[in-house]
């Protein structure tokens, strides 16, 4: 039988590094949560004129307090994702050393929650990048959008 660790493990008292403005982040009192809002956060191919191959990587770091190895954290990355038929697009969300994928498959559009759960390491800060890739055949005027709009964590309503 699997065990899932638990801690008192705690955010904050804020970031302590981050790429680019146009993010906030809202720290519960308790230290065991938050939210990291974007403004802006986006890849997106729209017409022949635009390269077909888009990227955007952005990154923040939060101190990360009595994690005991093995402890599960959750992150829940939304946004919006719309593909046309040849144009396709891809978020990978990574914490530390530990990384997931999410793929949006031609001729969607759908708003959307990748949840991830990272196992502490024992690592001092949460060291957070998310990158977006949009791209479609170099002929085809395929458009695709890719955005996202928050990460959320709460180490608290986890554990219950």
């Amino acid at each position: 039988m699997l065990q899932t660790v638990t801690g008192d493990a705690t955010f904050g008292p804020g970031p302590t590094f981050n790429s680019e403005v146009g993010f906030d982040i809202a720290l519960s009192p308790d230290k065991k949560a938050f939210t990291a809002t974007f403004g802006g956060l986006e890849a997106v191919i729209d017409g022949r004129t635009a390269p077909p191959i888009v990227t955007r990587v952005f990154s923040f770091s939060i101190p990360l307090t009595d994690a005991r190895p093995g402890e599960e954290i959750p992150f829940f990355v939304s946004g919006f994702a719309a593909a046309e038929k040849g144009a396709n697009a891809q978020l990978m969300f990574s914490v530390n050393d530990q990384s997931s994928m999410a793929y949006l498959t031609a001729r969607s559009e759908e708003s959307f929650v990748h949840q991830f759960k990272y196992k502490a390491t024992g690592e001092a800060e949460a060291k957070i990048t998310v990158f977006l890739l949009a791209n479609r055949d170099s002929k085809s005027d395929a458009a695709v959008h890719l955005n996202v709009s928050a990460i959320d964590t709460d180490i608290a309503k986890h554990k219950n």
